[in-house]
């Protein structure tokens, strides 16, 4: 089976493979996981966008808009894949990145039930139910609902009975669980190690805004990673990200840097990727 079973994910990587022979079978009889339930594995090293999170590992996309799918690591805080929460992160889309589902088992859930979710932010249950009612419902057709049943039986998914409740506590789960907020509303989880400052939020967090000059606020984001906290830190990477500040060459090896010597290599490399078709500025601002 030609599966990407070389890629990094780790628990999740027999589950992973089993979803792409899943959808190669599914080719093999004219059918699509795909074009009938709107996942697409990837089937080998999966591409990062600039909206991509330096702390995100994909591993499936929608097929439209860039939409991609991916782990959410919370820097290195979630070891295992299979329990880790699965992101949607949409490059066209002002939030950007927001937590679909609380593991890859969820996630099929929620791509089997009702998977409007997986390509619209919803700020909450009322917000997401607001949506559906006023949607034009459209039928399923015998092929779309063979596909769907191939997937439930294969994968042993629990349809999820409420998704506006299951969107209220995702996001109140995420919400508890929050050292320091950000831009984009995935905030920041608790680091709870002795190596980590406590985190205080007042006066803690970094600004983040257009235009970003380096030779007039470099000076402040290189305090921020002297004397600012764990979390702090991680929050300025994550807003920055939001703003789009790392098309800024100086600022992204700066954090780059930061990155490894905060023992995230993995992360440092990704933010990279997320970059490497940006042109290197010719003239720092």
């Amino acid at each position: 089976m030609n599966s990407g079973s070389n890629l990094a994910y780790g628990s999740a990587t027999p589950l992973i493979e089993a979803l792409i022979e899943f959808e190669q079978e599914l080719e093999a009889n004219r059918h699509s996981l795909g074009f009938d339930l709107g996942l697409i594995m990837e089937q080998g090293p999966a591409p990062r966008y600039m909206a991509t999170p330096p702390d995100v590992i994909p591993f499936a996309h929608a097929g439209v808009d860039g939409i991609h799918y991916g782990f959410l690591t919370d820097f290195g805080l979630e070891k295992d894949l299979l329990q880790t929460p699965i992101v949607c992160v949409s490059p066209v889309d002002w939030t950007g990145v927001w937590v679909v589902a609380r593991h890859l088992q969820d996630f099929l859930s929620v791509v089997y039930t009702e998977n409007s979710s997986l390509k619209r932010y919803f700020a909450n249950g009322e917000d997401y139910s607001g949506y559906v009612g006023q949607r034009v419902p459209q039928a399923t057709d015998e092929r779309t609902q063979f596909v769907r049943e191939c997937f439930r039986e294969r994968f042993g998914i629990q349809p999820i009975r409420d998704m506006a409740v299951y969107i209220d506590r995702l996001r109140l789960e995420r919400k508890q669980n929050e050292a320091a907020p950000t831009l984009n509303g995935l905030g920041i989880r608790r680091f709870s190690t002795a190596k980590h400052h406590s985190f205080n939020a007042e006066g803690a967090l970094l600004s983040v805004a257009e235009p970003f000059h380096w030779e007039e606020q470099g000076e402040a984001v290189r305090e921020l990673f002297r004397s600012g906290s764990y979390e702090a830190r991680l929050a300025f990477i994550r807003d920055a990200q939001t703003r789009h500040l790392f098309t800024h060459s100086a600022l992204r090896a700066f954090v780059a840097g930061q990155l490894k010597s905060m023992g995230l290599s993995k992360a440092a490399a990704y933010l990279e990727e997320s970059y490497y078709t940006v042109i290197p500025d010719t003239v720092e601002s």
